[in-house]
């Protein structure tokens, strides 16, 4: 897909993300309700911008003519990465995004002074475990009725 731009979102597009954000997390056949609710609540415009605020690198959006479709979120922990969500609008899945994503998080890593990326996924997500293995990442332990009482897998790429 040609016409995908990557870029480091800034607050100006937090409106936007949050909305894209939504309707990604509404549609994920993964999670429960109460999931969704939660991690929708998280995702809030006012939180977003605190989030550019405090780490410019931490949100990378992917945009096809200057709509958000695809988004990396990440945060800094102790010298760690902490992978929070990668996620995809429906109509651009299957097109190579989310591994644009993961890269342009793989070129945050020297910058920040991290050795490693730190993420989860259900279970039942098999995309996500496609993906992560693709990139690098080794499954550490799957943590039954952990999270909103789900399933979970903690996976880690060294660097």
């Amino acid at each position: 897909m040609t016409n995908v731009v990557i870029r480091y979102a800034s607050e100006k597009d937090c409106h936007a993300l949050s909305t894209a954000m939504t309707t990604v997390i509404q549609n994920i056949p993964y999670y429960n309700e109460l999931a969704k609710q939660e991690e929708i609540l998280k995702y809030q415009p006012p939180q977003l911008q605190v989030k550019i605020r405090e780490d410019e690198l931490s949100i990378i959006i992917a945009t096809v003519d200057n709509k958000i479709v695809g988004f990396c979120l990440s945060r800094f922990d102790d010298y760690l990465i902490w992978l929070e969500w990668v996620g995809i609008v429906e109509d651009y899945r299957a097109k190579g995004i989310s591994h644009l994503l993961l890269n342009e998080l793989d070129q945050t890593i020297e910058q920040r002074k991290c050795h490693k990326i730190w993420c989860d996924c259900r279970t039942e997500n098999s995309a996500s475990i496609h993906l992560l293995y693709a990139h690098g990442y080794t499954q550490l332990v799957t943590i039954p009725n952990h999270w909103y009482k789900q399933d979970f897998i903690i996976w880690q790429k060294v660097v």
